[in-house]
């Protein structure tokens, strides 16, 4: 069976909405900072302890994501609307406990993790405050795009993106001048609202129909989900978190740097992330079929290819980029770009593989795998640190390295695996 096409079909579309919603994000992001590199630093730091946070509890997420497809292709539509309202019931929970956390402790986390101070302090204390909302809606939308990708329906989730990211840019032309930071969390939190709304207004025959439905499933998402939690704990607590921690600690200068070509890295793993989606939703398919080692080489090759190509857009646009960001970054950051790009190169075959073995009902063998590899590159980080040769290509040493030996691991399983089937 030709996998590419229909692949290609699913994912391209997803593809453009996350390119175009990245793109306008950071017309978004240009007017938010002013051209100033500490509200850029300030922001970047606050939006990538949101999206770990998000990645962290989108894990019960991925476990409906896994086990509705399943149900959907087994056409066990009661088991199908149990699951539903059972991830709703835990989105919901989760989210109010994270308002609450960012309400009362966001400002002392800020200052004793990050060691922010001063006007960066201030100003991401209020940035935070306001997108304290931002897990609970992430979830929800999390849930809903699920829903639509189960049934394959992802043009939708395109035009949403993409009429909700033009929003968010007026919002934050017309509020930042008036608001400053305060203004631009306000955007993206509007923004953000209106994409539920929108989803909700698609999928809300299925939502009711699940809450006729009696929930008994949230122990089963939960427990199926802690080792996908653990993954992504384990995964932004050290790239993420920690990472940012001892990024901070470089200065101005190295933090500034590493805000631009976050960025751009971001964009450039968009292919690595859907062609990952993919798998969850197609992998089901795949082994009715027997086709599964043809499935995953269809994926790993597509996902490379697209990958490599925006990493090259983005190396090439480092410079213009950040002078479109901040007019006081003067570094030439194209041979940062090309180093960070080189080393994060295994991004798509490990995105890849870990989703599959999350998949195939190995997600405890990525669990322990990723703490061994994840808490040793995190001792290495510390040791560095305390040594005094950290650095920014230090950092990201560490951080390919691991990436790789992980990547490594979780191929050779898959490999086995599929020897073991022929």
């Amino acid at each position: 069976m030709n996998y590419s096409k229909k692949i290609n079909a699913y994912v391209l579309p997803l593809i453009a909405t996350n390119i175009i919603q990245i793109i306008i994000g950071q017309l978004s992001l240009h007017f938010a900072v002013s051209g100033s590199s500490t509200a850029l630093s300030g922001i970047t730091i606050i939006q990538n302890l949101l999206f770990a946070f998000g990645g962290i509890l989108g894990a019960f997420s991925l476990s409906f994501n896994i086990k509705g497809s399943r149900a959907h292709n087994m056409e066990d539509r009661d088991r199908f609307y149990d699951l539903l309202k059972s991830s709703l019931i835990i989105d919901l929970i989760i989210g109010f406990i994270f308002i609450v956390f960012s309400i009362f402790f966001g400002s002392i986390f800020l200052e004793k993790f990050y060691s922010f101070d001063g006007v960066l302090l201030e100003e991401s204390k209020n940035y935070l405050l306001i997108m304290s909302p931002y897990i609970l809606l992430t979830l929800l939308s999390f849930l809903f795009t699920n829903l639509l990708k189960v049934e394959q329906k992802t043009k939708p989730i395109f035009w949403i993106g993409f009429v909700s990211s033009i929003i968010d840019v007026l919002l934050n032309y017309l509020l930042v001048p008036r608001l400053g930071i305060k203004g631009a969390a306000l955007s993206a939190i509007i923004s953000l609202l209106l994409i539920i709304i929108s989803y909700f207004s698609l999928i809300y025959p299925l939502v009711f129909m699940s809450i006729k439905i009696k929930s008994t499933c949230k122990r089963e998402l939960i427990k199926f989900g802690i080792p996908l939690t653990i993954q992504e704990v384990l995964e932004s607590v050290l790239f993420i978190m920690i990472f940012d921690a001892l990024m901070g600690r470089q200065g101005l200068v190295a933090l500034s740097s590493y805000a631009v070509i976050s960025q751009l890295f971001g964009m450039a793993k968009i292919p690595a992330f859907t062609y990952a989606g993919a798998v969850s939703i197609f992998l089901p398919e795949a082994e009715k079929g027997n086709n599964t080692s043809e499935f995953m080489r269809t994926i790993y090759r597509n996902s490379l290819l697209v990958s490599s190509l925006f990493s090259v857009l983005a190396i090439l646009s480092a410079n213009k980029f950040s002078q479109f960001l901040a007019q006081d970054i003067k570094q030439n950051l194209i041979p940062v770009a090309i180093y960070t790009f080189i080393i994060m190169g295994a991004t798509p075959l490990y995105e890849t593989s870990k989703m599959y073995l999350q998949c195939d009902g190995h997600e405890n063998l990525v669990v322990k795998y990723t703490s061994i590899v994840n808490i040793l590159g995190i001792i290495i980080l510390l040791l560095i640190q305390l040594l005094g040769f950290q650095s920014y290509y230090s950092l990201y040493a560490i951080f390919g390295l691991t990436l790789f030996i992980l990547t490594c691991i979780f191929m050779r399983k898959i490999n086995l695996n599929t020897i073991k089937l022929n």
